[in-house]
């Protein structure tokens, strides 16, 4: 019997592969959580609540989001310091306080919240960074968690069927083609089938590569949980790639690649690209695992947040605070404090002295190359198996941004619930490329070659409550530091009027753009103001005004660099949350945040969500 079962698995090498390595994770995982005892699980249905009341009063919000630093605000007997108040930060922070663990979250900025904050100028409400989720269904793993985080308290209401339409043609020239991406996989198929009718062949191809590769980013979360020496080995006698084919497949093959081996219609290959601004990597350095997930993110549906993003840190901050911890702001962390090559406190710069706050762990959502290159003391840095993949990897692209207030509701100015990406020519990659290799002195005559169109207030149903008879508008464009780079050293709105002058002739020229694409709001602007890369590294703290920490680009998602982009790092008492152990926009930065938690609580916080999944379907 035992040499007939050992001759079947000889006779197939799969399966004595898949044996070996279910034996090997089998055993890591015992070796993985024998260590110290598990903290508390942070997560249960009581945490989540009925939604409330939506707090529309400024000066409230403000006494949750606006708490200025002062030593004497510092909770005593801290757990963890945590640097940065993005969703990665404060989701850690939620994650550890349920745990009873006592945390102090420290944000550079005026008010926490990171890419979720929101401003108010001149009568107008404006979000930053995000536009658009995805997984928001009540069991989804994503909606379960930002209820965990958020107390429940937070409503997500559903944009247009139509969530994204792809806008083809120079609108200052021809009659623009739009593509609308629907959020039903077949409809959005057919509808595609509809507009290239003789690329059928290919559309239900790359459809079919699109369910292939739907769990390329189990393989990327596994390296990221296992330890370090078992990932290494499992993927160096191959038994890694047998088990997570997609990762394995679609980690190394571009989307540029993908498409070129299925068209040669150029419309096409576009139209399918055409989301790549969600991760800022063009098509021919770009995986098509990564394309394919943030594709995929919003076929079930795409959706805004009640009240804006400002909620989400609403909320959370809050439940920190229930739970004992701060949330402060105004308070940049000039240093990370080692002690005998330990991490074991910060230092915040608080006029022209320092003060120093000590803690058992610290944890960093600032990013990579924020934290090792300008808070680390360079002798520890420089030693951290990290400090090399800052310049392999590169940073990712900057953008720019136009703030335009529109006197009128979202019927009156014919905007709706979704967002527009508008390219002016189908090979997006070469436009792209040719602008952004554009001196300065040319980029003043240059039109912009693609936009990303959002209208806040057309997706929030609550907005005319709060703001009867006017609307907003975003226009983001990717753009080059270099080209902003000469008045870096100036104060925030005292640049000088060559400074003004460049980002007002950029943003106007993107006004116009979307004025041909929605020409109900012409004559109808009284707000106007340009974000630029520098406007990013103030309020957001990256150095080079960067939209998404790290590069998103092929080498980032090979093994090696997926394995040492963890939230535990080699240097003892320092951990990293956020966007750039995961992957851009929001889900990425909570999946962070759930890495770095279930590595200071030495438990699988996965798991215990896939648990409590389980829990509320069968009360429901």
């Amino acid at each position: 019997m035992i040499s007939s079962v050992l001759q079947y698995l000889v006779e197939n090498p799969y399966l004595l592969g898949v044996t070996v390595l279910l034996t090997v994770f089998i055993l890591a995982l015992s070796v993985l959580f024998s260590g110290p005892k598990p903290a508390k699980n942070p997560f249960c249905p009581k945490h989540v609540r009925p939604v409330g009341h939506l707090v529309s009063d400024q000066k409230e919000r403000d006494r949750v989001l606006k708490q200025r630093f002062k030593a004497d605000k510092v909770p005593e007997n801290l757990d963890t310091v945590i640097i940065g108040s993005g969703i990665g930060g404060l989701s850690v922070g939620v994650l550890l306080a349920r745990a009873g663990k006592k945390v102090l979250v420290l944000e550079q900025h005026d008010q926490a919240g990171g890419c979720c904050h929101t401003f108010h100028d001149k009568g107008f409400e404006f979000d930053t960074g995000v536009h658009y989720i995805g997984k928001m269904e009540p069991h989804d793993d994503d909606r379960v968690l930002m209820d965990q985080v958020t107390g429940g308290r937070v409503e997500y209401p559903r944009m247009d069927e139509a969530y994204d339409i792809v806008a083809m043609g120079d609108p200052h020239q021809e009659k623009v083609r739009k593509y609308p991406f629907l959020s039903d996989e077949k409809k959005l198929k057919e509808n595609l089938i509809r507009c290239f009718p003789k690329e059928k062949d290919a559309i239900e191809s790359f459809f079919k590569l699109l369910r292939e590769s739907r769990n390329f980013f189990e393989g990327y979360f596994v390296l990221k949980l296992l330890p370090k020496w078992l990932a290494r080995l499992l993927i160096s006698t191959g038994l890694f790639n047998i088990v997570f084919k997609s990762y394995a497949k679609f980690g190394r093959i571009t989307l540029k690649k993908v498409l070129e081996g299925l068209t040669e219609d150029e419309e096409l290959k576009g139209t399918l690209s055409y989301i790549f601004g969600d991760y800022g990597v063009v098509p021919s350095r770009c995986p098509f695992g990564l394309h394919t997930i943030v594709m995929r993110h919003y076929f079930s549906g795409a959706y805004y947040i009640r009240g804006g993003p400002s909620e989400v840190p609403f909320q959370m901050v809050q439940v920190i605070e229930e739970l004992g911890g701060r949330v402060l702001v105004n308070a940049p962390v000039s240093e990370i404090i080692m002690n005998s090559g330990r991490a074991v406190g910060v230092k915040v710069q608080k006029g022209d002295s320092q003060v120093e706050i000590y803690a058992e762990n610290i944890v960093t959502d600032a990013g990579v190359s924020n934290t090792f290159l300008r808070m680390l003391p360079k002798e520890v840095a420089t030693k951290s198996s990290l400090y090399p993949l800052i310049n392999k990897l590169g940073e990712s692209l900057s953008y720019m941004t136009v703030f335009i207030g529109l006197n009128g509701t979202k019927e009156e100015l014919g905007i709706q619930a979704h967002n527009c990406w508008s390219f002016t020519r189908p090979d997006l990659e070469q436009a792209f490329q040719d602008y952004i290799s554009m001196p300065l002195d040319k980029v003043r005559d240059a039109e912009v070659p693609m936009m990303f169109v959002s209208f806040p207030s057309a997706k929030d149903p609550t907005w005319h409550d709060r703001n009867p008879d006017k609307s907003t508008c975003l226009l983001i464009t990717l753009s080059k530091y270099s080209w902003f780079q000469q008045w870096e050293e100036g104060r925030i709105k005292h640049r000088g009027e060559d400074y003004e002058d460049l980002k007002t002739i950029i943003g106007k020229k993107m006004l116009q753009h979307c004025i041909k694409l929605y020409p109900n709001i012409e004559g109808k602007v009284e707000y106007f103001d340009v974000g630029t890369p520098l406007s990013n590294k103030y309020y957001l703290g990256f150095q080079h005004g960067e939209m998404y920490g790290l590069d998103h680009n092929m080498q980032r998602f090979l093994p090696e660099p997926a394995i040492q982009l963890r939230a535990k790092t080699d240097i003892p008492g320092l951990y990293l949350t956020g966007q750039d152990i995961m992957s851009a926009g929001l889900t990425g930065a909570l999946f962070g945040g759930l890495l770095c938690a279930s590595e200071l609580l030495h438990r699988n916080l996965y798991n215990d969500l896939q648990a409590l999944k389980k829990e509320l379907k069968k009360s429901s």
